[in-house]
């Protein structure tokens, strides 16, 4: 996996990410997709939606502020990325806090196709449980249950559970957290890196997610690996074949980042110039900086 091509690639190509996230980190996502090297819309009137996702080269849905109006904006914009063959990935932030949250992750599992899905562990067993009319209950807010963390002792079990939910849900899934899980539900790249004070900036998992869709926004127009059969289909052939290896090379390049960024600190930085700094990373991002910090394996 080189995780640098697609940056390089995408510094070169500017894809256009349309993002209907949440208000709280709207400003940083935004900052993180330009870092990267593609341009970021951040529309979300349901009457334009088909306009302005059908020029994008990504689209990023962020369910972290709900709202019945949002929703229906996600619904126009996520058919209309599947009409013109545009990679959608879904960020379920705190998809297990309510029952309304739960609702509308249900609705767009039904009405759009997703490439990619992107949560902690607490969120993608909430969309497993809502894929198989299980949910009931809250299930806490948008961090991850300590049940749901995945350790080292837990670590098969996980790799197991995130293949099968990729092949339920049709899409690559991407579990964040100590270690981080990637799978096309027939391989999981495995994925450690990153900062534990990544967690005590807000937005780091919305930042990851507009940055995803850049990575997959490239990767529709990236010749699929030799011998890859890929799985979905949403954003075109190559996108399938390509998906997985996309969003890792984007969790690692985040992660990588968070390292860089906590390394580079001053005397007196906190949680809010952290927060700059790993945008600022991945802004300054070369090949150099990211030796010895690409650390995964495939199982």
């Amino acid at each position: 996996m080189e995780a640098y091509e697609y940056l390089e690639k995408i510094r070169a190509a500017a894809p256009r990410v349309h993002c209907i996230t949440n208000y709280v980190t709207a400003h940083d996502v935004a900052n993180m997709i330009l870092a990267c090297g593609a341009n970021p819309v951040m529309a979300d009137e349901p009457q334009e939606m088909g306009e302005i996702t059908a020029h994008a080269g990504a689209l990023a849905l962020n369910m972290g502020t709900p709202g019945e109006r949002r929703e229906q904006a996600m619904l126009a914009a996520g058919k209309a990325a599947n009409a013109n063959g545009i990679p959608v990935l879904l960020d379920p932030v705190g998809v297990g806090a309510s029952t309304f949250r739960r609702k509308m992750a249900e609705e767009l599992l039904q009405a759009v196709t997703f490439t990619a899905i992107r949560g902690n562990m607490s969120e993608i067993r909430t969309l497993s449980e809502l894929a198989e009319k299980k949910a009931a209950g809250a299930a806490g807010g948008v961090d991850v249950r300590p049940v749901d963390v995945v350790t080292e002792e837990t670590l098969a079990e996980a790799v197991t559970f995130v293949k099968a939910v990729s092949k339920r849900l049709g899409a690559v899934v991407a579990v964040t957290g100590a270690i981080d899980l990637v799978s096309d539900g027939q391989q999981c790249v495995v994925i450690r890196g990153g900062r534990e004070e990544m967690s005590r900036v807000t937005g780091t998992g919305c930042q990851l997610s507009g940055l995803a869709a850049a990575f997959l926004a490239v990767a529709r127009n990236m010749e699929a690996p030799a011998g890859s059969t890929g799985g979905n289909t949403a954003g075109g052939a190559a996108c399938a074949a390509r998906g997985m290896e996309a969003v890792a090379a984007a969790v690692c390049v985040m992660n990588a980042a968070g390292e860089i960024a906590w390394e580079q600190r001053g005397l007196c930085g906190g949680n809010a110039s952290y927060g700059t700094g790993i945008i600022d990373a991945v802004y300054r991002m070369d090949q150099k900086m990211l030796e010895g910090r690409i650390r995964y394996e495939v199982r």
